[in-house]
């Protein structure tokens, strides 16, 4: 398969439609262990799994059920979804068509149809991870009088990140938190953030929050430790049913 363009940003873009090649790049995924992610609706869980057979006489591929049961459900109930996944420094993302349950040596999984096109780019030196649900990872804000905690949705090392917190709270853009702890069971961090932007959303329970896109200041080293143990997290528990 072509390699992308070697760019620190997403420049190389390759739009593959052969059959062997998009058959040849899920069996490295699947080799490798890779994270896939499929791309569900804002607010609904996020959805982590693994490639667990290719199977190209039955033009067929099979992944594992994520560890969110609601992430499973929302997923089977559409015809089809985006799934991304990052392998050996380039950025894949395909759609898989026709999801159904299927029984795989004993393990329920998800089946759907191979994709027929699949884009593969060179991704920006310094991808953003998602923190699943699972990981608790958050933070202890505190600005000026006002103290309050906010979930961490997703950090980069290059020091960006989302944070997620109550609705009554407004942070315009420029806002900068000088003190802010984000905290995770083995490690806590003091970074500052400065908010470039915000918005609404609703939670998957139906309540309002904030969702706060940040850059961090400081501290680089200590966020890579933070990065490497939720990233084992989550690749602990990506395979679960």
């Amino acid at each position: 398969m072509g390699t992308p363009g070697d760019s620190a940003d997403t420049t190389g873009t390759l739009l593959v439609r052969s059959a062997a090649e998009i058959e040849e790049s899920l069996e490295a995924m699947r080799a490798a262990g890779d994270t896939l992610n499929a791309s569900l609706e804002e607010g609904e869980p996020l959805f982590l799994s693994r490639l667990l057979q290719v199977d190209p006489v039955g033009r067929t591929m099979t992944i594992a059920f994520s560890g969110e049961r609601a992430a499973n459900r929302a997923l089977l109930a559409r015809d089809s979804v985006i799934i991304t996944c990052n392998h050996q420094g380039v950025h894949y993302e395909f759609m898989a068509a026709r999801p159904h349950q299927v029984q795989l040596a004993d393990v329920a999984a998800i089946r759907f149809s191979l994709p027929t096109a699949m884009l593969a780019m060179r991704r920006r030196a310094h991808p953003r991870f998602a923190v699943p649900p699972r990981v608790p990872l958050k933070c202890v804000v505190q600005w000026g009088p006002v103290s309050f905690e906010a979930r961490v949705v997703d950090v980069s090392r290059k020091g960006v990140g989302t944070i997620v917190y109550d609705a009554g709270i407004r942070l315009e853009p420029g806002t900068r938190l000088p003190r802010v702890r984000i905290e995770h069971p083995q490690r806590a961090v003091l970074v500052g953030l400065e908010v470039r932007h915000s918005r609404r959303i609703t939670l998957p329970d139906g309540r309002a929050a904030m969702r706060a896109g940040c850059r961090l200041i400081g501290a680089h080293h200590d966020l890579e430790d933070l990065i490497r143990l939720f990233v084992t997290d989550l690749e602990a528990g990506a395979g679960g049913g």
